[in-house]
């Protein structure tokens, strides 16, 4: 008594069950999905930028120039 699923897929962003064609179940969804992952490609790229200007400060503090 196996009983057989459709084949799908979950959706990306909300976890809803989608057809196997589809990514996301709704635009609401995809759109939410594009926001979150510009938001962490903002935070990343301000870790990295952030993380460069305190190393530039250590290496002028630690060759002694004054600020």
């Amino acid at each position: 008594m196996v009983e057989r699923l459709v084949q799908h897929k979950h959706c990306r962003q909300c976890g809803r069950v989608t057809p196997a064609k589809d990514i996301f179940c709704s635009e609401d969804c995809e759109s939410d999905h594009k926001r979150m992952l510009r938001k962490k490609k903002n935070q990343l790229l301000l870790l990295y930028v952030s993380s460069i200007v305190v190393l530039i400060l250590i290496l002028l503090l630690s060759w002694g120039v004054p600020l």
